[in-house]
């Protein structure tokens, strides 16, 4: 175990760290995967046809039961909890991606905004309607431009989809494309995959016919071809039929990797549970591309249904400050974690207090009581007197007894303030979800001073939007806000307030 693995399992220990696992959502079947001390666990639950058809949600409730009865399933080792911490792919449902190019800009804020307006130019969907994001996949310092990854999805769909894991028991964390989960799972577990060099990943599922170029470990490009659209009007596909739509489709994808990059394409893998070796021969005989099997790493064989799944899970093991993919929740996965990893952490420590101060005095009552027996007896024998030295050592006792007392009494008291900072936070945490509020510092003074905090937000309205609703709250009073306190700064805008509470 390297000195990551050891952090790890320490900050999981004290709460600061949440188990996430990949939970798979397609149109006949919830999969689950997570990690446990390193090896790959996996469930899964067949859902009843016409739950979700085509990216619609036809039946919530009866997606709200089966999602509820995958929970039941998942074991103690990694659940146990209220809430199953998730990241959500989308496996057969589609999600619309496209790569585009932009030359360097020499500002972060002229990128980000020129990243925006490429995306508005490129969306399928009108941008109200729909949830957008992007990564950055390739940064080319020789020819000075920057290669981005942009993803869309129905926004109705999203939030229906999200409010029904919610009702299940899970939290989604973020929603992704199940092809970001494969090319993710073939990134950090191909066997021999090299970086350098760029792979075309030819992926065969119930779904149909996938293909995906990745370069640099990113995804760069994906084509599918469903089964219904092979086979046509026919009842079945034949082998030739088969073979031909390989050939193809697999024609397209090279003419368009030469029309867009430089650097041969000279690999194919093939993901697909059968007849690997047909489809391996029918494109060696058609073209000048070395063929094999997809290989992963893994303690055991993984089929080729658990490939986004497990690529979902991958992403649940990455800190949140690391995590800069493509969220299709409408929020960063950044400000997510933040705010649900420092609430439960709180939460723990104020039970770990609380434990603590419970056994302090609990041993604090037995040695008094044996004392105080111990005392009594000596006391009953009539013979018994005690010396000069005695009394001494009875004296010193008395006065640790004191100041044991003393630090029982300061223990307590700290416990008091802990509990108003959790009430104060679980207050505010709404209120600057509703206007964009990310939490700096927070001060308690007592003695009945005015609590201090200090924000960051992203304009001067939402900071009097917040302003306003703590002072329309009746748990704040007197929320003091100076002009003065506002001050502009590279992403925003920080300012401090003062409030009482009621």
């Amino acid at each position: 175990m390297n000195f990551k693995d050891i952090i790890s399992k320490i900050l999981s220990i004290l709460r600061a760290k949440s188990k996430i696992g990949g939970l798979e959502i397609s149109d006949t079947e919830l999969r689950f995967a997570y990690f446990v001390d390193g090896s790959l666990k996996t469930l899964a639950l067949r859902m009843p046809p016409g739950i979700i058809d085509s990216g619609e949600i036809k039946n919530y409730d009866l997606l709200v039961e089966a999602l509820k009865k995958l929970k039941e399933m998942i074991p103690a080792d990694f659940g146990g909890k209220k809430l199953v911490n998730v990241i959500v792919t989308l496996g057969s449902i589609h999600v619309y991606t496209q790569v585009f190019s932009l030359p360097l800009a020499e500002k972060d804020e002229n990128m980000k905004e020129a990243i925006q307006l490429n995306i508005r130019m490129i969306s399928p969907f009108d941008l109200s309607q729909a949830y957008a994001g992007w990564q950055l996949i390739n940064h080319d310092k020789n020819e000075l431009k920057i290669e981005v990854l942009s993803a869309f999805a129905q926004k109705a769909f999203v939030d229906r989809l999200n409010n029904a894991i919610k009702e299940a028991g899970f939290f989604a964390f973020a929603v992704e494309s199940g092809t970001l989960s494969i090319a993710r799972l073939v990134r950090e577990r191909a066997a021999d995959f090299k970086i350098e060099k760029p792979l075309l990943v030819l992926s065969v599922d119930d779904n149909g016919l996938r293909f995906l170029i990745i370069r640099l470990g990113q995804l760069h490009f994906e084509y599918f071809q469903s089964w219904k659209d092979i086979q046509g009007e026919g009842k079945q596909i034949l082998w030739p039929e088969f073979e031909e739509a390989i050939k193809r489709n697999l024609s397209r994808v090279i003419n368009f990797y030469g029309s867009h990059w430089q650097e041969p394409l000279t690999e194919l893998v093939i993901a697909s549970n059968s007849l690997v070796e047909e489809i391996s021969k029918a494109i060696s005989d058609n073209f000048s591309i070395n063929v094999k099997e997809l290989k992963l790493k893994f303690d055991q064989p993984l089929q080729r249904e658990w490939y986004e799944a497990a690529g979902s899970a991958m992403r649940g093991e990455i800190p949140w400050f690391e995590d800069k993919d493509v969220n299709l929740l409408g929020i960063t996965v950044q400000e997510e974690f933040r705010q649900q990893e420092i609430l439960g952490f709180l939460r723990f420590w104020q039970i770990l207090t609380s434990s603590s101060l419970a056994i302090l005095l609990v041993f604090f009552a037995i040695g008094y009581m044996f004392l105080t027996n111990f005392g009594n007896s000596i006391k009953s024998q009539s013979s018994f007197k005690l010396s000069s030295e005695q009394s001494e050592e009875i004296n010193t006792l008395q006065s640790e007894i004191k100041s044991f007392n003393s630090s029982v009494k300061f223990l307590a008291d700290i416990q008091k303030s802990l509990k108003p900072k959790t009430r104060i936070i679980d207050k505010l945490t709404p209120l600057m979800n509703a206007n964009n509020v990310v939490l700096d510092r927070i001060y308690l003074q007592g003695g009945g001073l005015p609590v201090t905090m200090s924000g960051e937000t992203d304009s001067q309205d939402q900071i009097l939007n917040f302003k306003n609703a703590m002072s329309a709250d009746s748990f704040f009073s007197s929320v003091n806000l100076n002009l003065s306190d506002i001050k502009p700064q590279p992403k925003g805008f920080s300012f401090t307030l003062s409030f009482d509470l009621k």
